[in-house]
């Protein structure tokens, strides 16, 4: 898709869904003028990009991954290694869906990174409903939007889907207004419990992914060697707290837990390799090569709840 025909469509999504958006500086509510920005009435502005995103972030603070980190894990993501965890996503959204009054639900991925998960999750939507992906109108489709700290990561996800909103912006001040959503994401990434409970609609859904005691084994064990610095051993993993503190925040309604093995093909392991901070500052490449690695665990909790 060319690049005037992606800032077209970006322009008609947010144009039609400018109501979700509150701005980021006053808070006020947000249109879209002609010369392609979202504005406020105070005069605030924040221009569409060309390649089909938003720009909304207002603070000075640096991403913490890299471009490669993202780009390594979109080709990670693309080669299946998360497909049945789309599956089970899509299933828990489409449930939701199906037991809500309205015809169209609008979706949030707080943490998108490079756009893949909830690229599949919004394409395996249109599936199941193929009628809402032809609507152009906010009740009657099925509204996905992904937010990201990294302007990189959001570069790299608007190069694909063309009928997701997406953003880069800050999990402590999200830009949209109070009930604006209808589930909110959250996998693998940081998760601000105010903000999400702020902008979920009176009965949305949070889905929390983490992840649990065996994910990424391999690499963990072949990067730390099973000890610390001084010798000493590592310590096992455990999202103990994690699920803890969902449990105090939120009503749950479900845990999930998804456990499988990827096999790696030798030219995916790199990527495999690049895409988590396990390794950073580490000489992985060569120490996974040189172990043979075929097999890698996936190990996930999908934690879902209610505002309480």
């Amino acid at each position: 898709m060319s690049s005037i025909k992606k800032i077209e469509k970006a322009r008609e999504l947010i144009n039609k869904n400018h109501k979700i958006f509150k701005c980021p500086v006053c808070g006020g509510s947000m249109y879209l003028k002609r010369e392609n920005s979202l504005a406020c009435g105070s005069g605030h502005s924040f221009d569409l990009s060309k390649k089909g995103y938003l720009n909304l972030l207002t603070s000075g603070r640096a991403p913490v991954y890299s471009k490669d980190l993202f780009e390594s894990r979109r080709k990670v993501c693309e080669a299946g290694f998360y497909d049945p965890l789309i599956e089970a996503l899509t299933e828990i959204i489409a449930k939701y869906s199906g037991s809500s009054p309205k015809t169209g639900i609008a979706v949030l991925d707080a943490g998108c990174g490079e756009g893949s998960h909830l690229t599949g999750i919004s394409q395996r939507m249109n599936e199941l409903h193929p009628g809402r992906a032809e609507q152009n109108t906010v009740a009657g489709k099925n509204v996905f939007t992904g937010i990201d700290i990294s302007k990189d990561s959001i570069q790299i996800a608007a190069r694909g889907e063309p009928d997701i909103i997406w953003c880069v912006s800050d999990l402590s001040s999200l830009p949209f207004r109070d009930g604006s959503f209808d589930v909110v994401l959250n996998i693998l990434s940081p998760a601000n419990y105010g903000e999400f409970k702020r902008i979920l609609s009176r009965r949305g859904m949070l889905v929390k992914v983490v992840p649990g005691e065996r994910y990424l084994a391999e690499i963990r064990e072949a990067v730390g060697g099973g000890e610390k610095a001084g010798g000493s051993k590592t310590e096992s993993y455990s999202n103990e707290r994690v699920v803890q503190y969902f449990e105090e925040r939120m009503e749950v309604v479900d845990i999930l837990d998804i456990g499988y093995q990827f096999h790696v093909e030798e030219q995916l392991l790199p990527h495999l390799i690049r895409m988590t901070p396990l390794t950073w500052g580490k000489d992985a490449d060569g120490l996974l090569s040189s172990r043979g690695m075929s097999e890698i665990t996936v190990d996930l909790t999908v934690l879902t709840g209610q505002n309480k």
